[in-house]
């Protein structure tokens, strides 16, 4: 495989990955919608639990969000190095 085919894919998962993060953070903001419909809903109802759940799944979905940083930093890293190597 050429350098600049090697160069091509590793771009091609970096805008995955991207892809990946973008989705994960929209999919965050969806649950916080969802717990602000479910705080609404439950007002004055004992609704803690569900909020405390709902809460833990954002809380995971941002977790995973900002967790493929460094996975994209190691794609940009070997691009970088197949790049000295090319020339």
């Amino acid at each position: 495989m050429s350098a600049a085919q090697m160069i091509a894919r590793l771009t091609a998962a970096m805008q995955k990955l991207d892809e990946a993060r973008a989705k994960t953070a929209s999919a965050a903001q969806d649950a916080a919608e969802a717990r602000a419909l479910v705080a609404g809903a439950l007002e004055g109802v004992a609704a803690g639990p569900l909020i405390g759940v709902i809460d833990a799944y954002r809380q995971a979905l941002g977790q995973a969000a900002q967790g493929g940083e460094p996975a994209r930093q190691h794609v940009q890293e070997t691009i970088a190095r197949v790049q000295a190597l090319g020339n």
